[in-house]
């Protein structure tokens, strides 16, 4: 099965407030580096709306032949071309790690599933903000364990950490 990695919204404004965002970093960079030495495609997708600055963060590492995608919504499918660059080459499932888990890796999640792709979220690679109702902990462990085994039609999301995760 063909696999690509989505790096999602991994970026300066939103990690600077993140829970727990030097390791996300660190296992975000970590399942980089294993998608590159397997050849799979690096996804970096990013939210134009992200204020004040909307780059990646410091830290998560980019390379010239990865893909650039921006988004204006929390469906990273939603208004972009990544749907017809994942079915152009071929990619069936998604590792999914980034920012912000009850946003838009949940959503993108769901909407990967229903478009015809298998996902992994990567339990340990994605994070949120303390919101007035919950600490980040609670948001990132609630939709791990939600997301975990959701399924639509034949697709399905798993939940792995990122020592667990393969591109083969």
């Amino acid at each position: 099965m063909v696999t690509a990695l989505l790096v999602i919204d991994a970026q300066t404004s939103l990690l600077a407030s993140a829970w727990n965002a030097d390791p996300v970093i660190k296992q975000i960079n970590g399942v980089i580096f294993v998608a590159r030495e397997a050849g799979a495609p690096v996804f970096f997708i990013r939210d134009r709306r992200v204020q004040p600055d909307a780059s990646l963060a410091l830290g998560v590492a980019s390379a010239q032949h990865d893909l650039e995608i921006e988004k204006d919504y929390c469906d990273a499918f939603l208004g972009t071309a990544l749907k017809q660059e994942l079915v152009s080459r071929g990619i069936e499932r998604l590792v999914i790690a980034g920012l912000q888990t009850e946003y838009c890796i949940d959503t993108t999640c769901r909407r990967a599933i229903s478009e015809g792709f298998d996902v992994v979220l990567v339990t340990d690679a994605h994070t949120t903000l303390d919101t007035a109702e919950l600490p980040a902990r609670e948001i990132v462990a609630h939709h791990t364990r939600v997301l975990g085994n959701l399924t639509a039609g034949s697709c399905r999301i798993t939940v792995q950490s990122a020592a667990e995760i393969s591109f083969s």
